[in-house]
């Protein structure tokens, strides 16, 4: 069954897509990243009443932008491409996976291809298992990919910048690339889920993108309404990915600190794909495929 789902992955197009727009997403972010200091050195530069806006912008650009720092430089290598900030936000990687896992959990039902497939295969625990370890080798392929954009981006930052050299042990490097897979993963099981329970893909689609576009915002005003110091919106999902990921969410932009570490968070981001992914193996197992 795990062999099905992956050809089904692998021949047709929109998983390539979304793969695709993932990567050119993490270029993006990196060309980005390298191209801020040159800017902070334009508003640096500049005089008159610009030069106002520029002292106050230039310090907070620097920290962003100090290619030679151990922040900046674990951010380029942060798989959901939340950029050096790590603020939380989310990125296109964060809705690709997502994507990913609810073509994975609709694209059956949309065909109808899920009474034929129940039919030579009578468990649904295990057509939803093989679909579960499909997308779970797609999201890997899609990190690995991205934590190569990412090397690349910081080899050429390292390469370009005077006096800049490697902040970060390989350990640190490795580390991050372990944590990123892992969210990348469970971020597809929460598509899967979602997937399953709406069944249409239309539908799916529409509820993780606005899921994605809403949370954010309800942590970051939550946050700043209480000053940085309430964590009760760090246990939404996608900030918990973001937190395992990069360690940091919105409540940095105010200059507060995550309320728990990388290991809590992974805890808490698996424990939403087992209340969601469970759901839809429940209704799955329970309702006609018709």
């Amino acid at each position: 069954m795990f062999l099905a789902e992956l050809l089904k992955l692998r021949s047709t197009r929109a998983p390539w897509v979304v793969g695709i727009v993932a990567v050119a997403g993490a270029v993006l972010v990196q060309s980005t990243t390298l191209l801020l200091p040159r800017l902070a050195d334009r508003l640096g530069g500049l005089g008159g009443t610009s030069s106002e806006i520029a002292t106050d912008l230039v310090p907070d650009l620097t920290a962003m932008t100090d290619l030679g720092s151990a922040s900046v430089q674990r951010g380029m290598l942060d798989l959901l491409g939340n950029g050096p900030s790590g603020a939380g936000s989310v990125g296109v990687a964060t809705l690709c996976l997502l994507i990913l896992g609810v073509l994975a959990g609709t694209t059956d039902f949309r065909t109808g291809g899920v009474v034929p497939t129940a039919l030579v295969v009578p468990s649904r625990a295990r057509v939803l298992l093989g679909k579960a370890g499909a997308t779970a080798v797609a999201a890997l392929v899609i990190g690995v990919a991205l934590a190569v954009v990412g090397a690349l981006g910081l080899a050429v930052a390292i390469a370009t910048t005077p006096g800049a050299g490697l902040a970060i042990s390989g350990a640190d490097a490795l580390a991050t690339w372990v944590r990123g897979l892992c969210v990348l993963v469970a971020l597809a099981w929460l598509g899967l889920g979602v997937g399953v329970l709406v069944r249409g893909q239309v539908a799916a689609i529409v509820v993780v993108v606005g899921a994605a576009f809403v949370e954010p915002l309800v942590q970051a005003t939550v946050a700043l309404l209480s000053g940085g110091t309430s964590s009760a919106m760090s246990w939404l999902p996608l900030t918990l990915g973001s937190l395992a990921s990069t360690g940091q969410g919105a409540s940095g932009l105010l200059g507060g600190s995550a309320a728990f570490g990388a290991g809590a968070a992974l805890a808490g981001l698996a424990v939403w794909v087992v209340v969601v992914l469970g759901g839809g193996a429940v209704m799955f197992r329970r309702r006609d495929l018709t």
